[in-house]
């Protein structure tokens, strides 16, 4: 089976401008994501998929591969203009976000456990478990149940499941989603081409598409967690761990 990671790498946030490319470990935030990818064995490559001349520029400057996309209005509809165009032989796509620079190589191999067990499994992500009230009621902590078998029954912004006193969230099963996933390549194409869908819409949750259309999605549980990077506070937190291993 042929991995390949890719990163959608967009040069404009509106939280933390240009972070991408903010470098004050010396190197940039993409090159600390790109190096992290790299270093998961399960990946036979990882290319980094970007509209910016300017980030293009900065992953060769480092030896990343970089491919040139159009203008998109999803991180995975730049993935599949790439795979499209340059994974002919990929079997399945991994998405890694590129403000994710804490990503550990194990999350990886947890993520593509699900495609080693079945050749019917489609796409898969991650979750952790959820210990708090806050947590668990903020609307930016996306939250996923799933059924016996370990698929995504629903993703949401809103508390789920619902009605839990603040005293049985330690000992009930509530769960994060990990923005992590990964698909295989004929999968990953033909979402692509689907129409947005209401709940997709409704909790500008993308992957929701997938569930809409009867696709199921492999969901495993992880002790690892990921920090992405949206505003100067996730920064500097992130900062002090990547100096702390220097």
């Amino acid at each position: 089976m042929e991995v390949v990671g890719i990163i959608p790498a967009r040069l404009q946030s509106s939280r933390l401008p240009r972070k991408l490319l903010l470098k004050q470990t010396g190197k940039p935030l993409i090159q600390h994501t790109w190096e992290a990818a790299c270093r998961a064995d399960a990946l036979s490559e990882v290319i980094v998929a970007t509209d910016s001349p300017e980030i293009e520029a900065v992953v060769r400057k480092f030896g990343g591969r970089c491919e040139l996309t159009g203008e998109h209005a999803s991180g995975t509809d730049r993935i599949a203009e790439v795979v499209r165009r340059s994974c002919p032989e990929a079997d399945v796509l991994v998405n890694i976000q590129g403000d994710e620079p804490l990503l550990e190589p194990a999350l990886i191999d947890q993520l593509l456990q699900p495609f080693l067990d079945s050749p019917d499994v489609q796409v898969s992500t991650l979750k952790q478990r959820i210990n708090s009230a806050r947590d668990y009621r903020d609307v930016n902590v996306v939250k996923v149940v799933t059924d016996r078998r370990g698929r995504a029954l629903y993703f949401s912004r809103a508390p789920i499941p619902g009605n839990l006193s603040d005293g049985w969230i330690p000992t009930h099963p509530i769960y994060r989603h990990v923005g992590l996933y990964a698909y295989r390549r004929e999968r990953l194409i033909e979402f692509t081409r689907w129409e947005r869908t209401p709940h997709e819409i409704s909790e500008g949750l993308e992957q929701l598409r997938f569930l809409e259309h009867g696709i199921p999605i492999h969901v495993v549980e992880t002790e690892y967690s990921l920090i992405g990077v949206d505003v100067p506070a996730d920064l500097e937190r992130v900062l002090a761990i990547l100096e702390s291993r220097q």
